[in-house]
Formats: structure tokens, C-alpha cells, sequence
């Protein structure tokens, strides 16, 4: 399945969650609505940010030629790879995104960390 189709499945299930607690709850105030409507939402939302942040290329730096590598934002050499570790990330809704990335270090300044993108 490809992206686009997962996110359209994430969506519909999540929108079929709202309804269903719609029903079951007829009296619920505007606010409640709000707020389970962002609680599904939300849950779509990490799975796009997830996918899209597991793209780039800078997922995995080993792979990369020297010259496409991150720089060391204090030197500006490229960074050599350091292995891959699980990053988890907390959206603006309070859902934990878990990314697993290269890790860089500057062989120059001897620093480790996660380069952006």
C-alpha cells in the first residue's frame, strides 16, 4: 500500500471513530466534539509526519557521498555517520513520533548528534 492510500485508510478510520462517538454521545458540547475530533486527527496527522520524515535521505547519512552530508554546524565539515538510533519526537498534539536516523559526528569537533531534515 502506498502512502497516499495508507493516509487516505488512516483518515477514514478516523473519521468513522468521530461519527460512531457522535452517536453515542448526542449531548456532547462543541468543546468535546473539538476535542475528539483533534484526538483522531492527531493520530493521523504523527503517521504523515512519520513517513515523511523517514524520506529523506538523511535517514541513513552512511549512504550519502561526502560532499551531500550534513554539515557540522560549528566547523562546517561533513559529518561522518555515528550507527542509527530510535528518535521519538513529540507533535504539538501530544503524540509521540519515533524516527530512526543516522546519527552524525563531527570527527573535528568530536560532537554526536541528529542532523535536521
Amino acid at each position: 500500500m502506498n502512502k497516499k492510500d495508507k493516509w487516505t485508510n488512516s483518515y477514514q478510520q478516523a473519521s468513522q471513530t468521530v461519527i460512531d462517538w457522535r452517536q453515542e454521545h448526542p449531548r456532547a458540547s462543541f468543546t468535546d466534539i473539538e476535542n475528539r475530533v483533534d484526538e483522531q486527527l492527531a493520530k493521523v496527522r504523527v503517521e504523515m509526519i512519520q513517513d515523511l520524515a523517514q524520506a529523506s535521505a538523511l535517514t541513513d547519512i552512511q549512504k550519502l557521498r561526502e560532499e551531500e552530508r550534513p554539515k557540522c554546524p560549528a566547523c562546517g565539515k561533513p559529518l561522518a555517520a555515528n550507527g542509527k538510533q530510535t528518535r521519538k519526537l513529540t507533535t504539538a498534539h501530544e503524540q509521540v513520533v519515533k524516527l530512526e536516523r543516522s546519527k552524525g559526528y563531527c570527527r573535528h569537533c568530536r560532537v554526536s548528534f541528529f542532523p535536521p531534515g
